[in-house]
């Protein structure tokens, strides 16, 4: 990735994160258990970003990020059948 990619990435992500400031509040407000990590985690998940642009974003591998999110879906307390956008979206 490029230095300007970089730039651009970081501000998007910025803009991102401070955009989604109210729904960090009522997730944190109704899931006081999760980490920042776990809210950048729901902001991405609410951006619909894929595992493998989570994973470029965090600078981890796709299979961490699958196991955050696996982690995420127990802190939910999420069904197997119901999917991460669907419980974003109560928020």
């Amino acid at each position: 990735m490029t230095v300007a990619e970089k730039s651009l990435v970081d501000h998007l992500i910025m803009e991102l994160e401070r955009d989604n400031k109210p729904f960090q509040y009522h997730l944190k407000k109704s899931y006081p258990q999760l980490t920042a990590h776990d809210l950048r985690l729901c902001t991405y998940i609410k951006a619909n970003l894929s595992t493998k642009e989570i994973a470029c974003i965090l600078n981890i591998t796709p299979d961490s990020v699958k196991k955050a999110k696996h982690r995420l879906r127990r802190k939910l307390k999420l069904r197997p059948s119901e999917c991460f956008t669907d419980a974003m979206i109560r928020f």
